[in-house]
């Protein structure tokens, strides 16, 4: 089952659907794998903004 090599959005999920279908995989275990092939190819996560407060 060879994935699809990419860092866009539509690359990673064709890669959690592949994993989940063909490989059998749970959803959070496909989406680890679709991620870290992503990562190869050169994927930057956005990073979440932390909140805080003025004490």
């Amino acid at each position: 089952m060879p994935l699809v090599k990419g860092k866009g959005e539509k690359a990673i999920k064709q890669n959690i659907e592949t994993e989940m279908k063909v490989g059998g995989r749970p959803q959070k275990q496909a989406v680890a794998i679709a991620l870290n092939e992503a990562k190869k190819s050169g994927y930057k996560p956005k990073k979440k903004k932390s909140k805080v407060t003025g004490k």
